[in-house]
């Protein structure tokens, strides 16, 4: 841990000295405690990090316009375009792979329920249903059936693990209630729980907020924390151990989410792809939600409120819009890809 003196300094040099501003107030306890966190905080990582958000949010509005262009068309599969074949041969592919046990699940669910107006983590929501399942169970009933169909093809007996990304926040309830719940049925060796980092929140002109006198607020550190937890917790380590060579990545609140989708796994290891993205065509030019497109030839995600208007409008030859491929949060990853980006 390092000295007053030295986290005085530090903080100092990071513009960040106002986080000691109730020093005199707090008790022996609390300020070993506060010197602890401050010790640990990674200035110059947050510097950079804020210093990119402000640059991206001072870009010039249409800045990226000039520059994206549609994923082409060989990058792309449909389900409401291919042919009752095409998907048959994608489906069969995907299952093959889930009965040789090379199909993991990842769900990102370090985010609490506070937007559903619960104190608990999103996974735990009971959804209304006539049958009262929460978001978890269903997912596990899906983890279960999409099991049952790879084996019934290929007479296998496959394991399709779960990867479960937390936070500080979700992690002890996460793992009382799935010990409550008996695991949902699943093995608990094949339901892997590790979080992810917390990073702290910063006001827009990337001041640090205090959440008490002697206490940093804190949040996980996004979807994008994710290459980071897959090293910190040695869990790439442990899909090599297991076999697992493909993932499907999603979000916890995804109620319609289909695990280990065989369709889009099957699509994505025919073509041959490091890592794919479903999406769902937008239903107008003005829906707020981010589109797959490509950037200087550069596949990613450019997010609704970064594309002007009139680029959102473009429409093609046969009337539909140029940039309708809305992002979903959901993902297939090789595990190689996994481990050279985290690397």
């Amino acid at each position: 841990m390092l000295s007053l003196e030295q986290v005085k300094q530090s903080l100092e040099r990071a513009g960040q000295a106002h986080v000691l501003q109730f020093w005199p107030e707090l008790s022996g306890l609390e300020r070993d405690a506060f010197l602890q966190d401050l010790s640990q905080l990674d200035l110059q990582r947050l510097r950079e990090h804020c210093e990119g958000a402000a640059r991206a949010a001072a870009a010039p509005p249409g800045s990226l316009d000039r520059h994206i262009e549609p994923v082409p068309p060989e990058s792309i599969g449909s389900v409401r375009r291919s042919g009752s074949k095409t998907l048959t041969e994608w489906e069969h592919e995907g299952l093959l792979q889930i009965s040789q046990n090379r199909v993991g699940v990842l769900l990102l669910a370090g985010g609490q329920g506070t937007r559903l107006g619960v104190q608990y983590p999103k996974g735990m929501y009971n959804v209304r249903l006539p049958s009262s399942k929460t978001l978890y169970q269903i997912q596990a009933e899906r983890i279960h059936k999409i099991q049952q169909l790879a084996d019934r093809k290929y007479g296998s007996k496959s394991t399709v693990p779960w990867y479960i990304m937390t936070s500080e926040f979700t992690l002890a309830p996460t793992e009382k209630f799935f010990k409550e719940n008996h695991y949902f049925g699943m093995e608990p060796s094949n339901i892997v729980m590790f979080e992810q980092r917390m990073i702290p929140a910063v006001t827009f002109d990337g001041k640090v907020i205090l959440q008490g006198k002697g206490k940093l607020a804190m949040a996980p550190d996004g979807n994008g924390g994710l290459y980071q937890a897959l090293v910190d917790n040695k869990v790439l380590e442990d899909m090599k151990k297991r076999g697992v060579e493909y993932l499907h990545v999603y979000c916890v609140d995804n109620i319609l989410v289909k695990m280990a989708d065989p369709v889009f796994i099957g699509f994505c290891v025919s073509k041959g792809a490091d890592c794919g993205a479903k999406v769902v065509e937008k239903a107008c030019a003005a829906e707020p939600v981010g589109v797959v497109c490509r950037v200087r030839g550069v596949s990613q995600v450019v997010e609704y409120s970064e594309i002007q208007p009139e680029t959102a409008e473009l429409r093609g030859p046969g009337g539909g819009l140029v940039y309708s491929a809305g992002n979903i949060c959901n993902h297939f990853f090789t595990r190689a890809f996994l481990q050279d980006v985290a690397e």
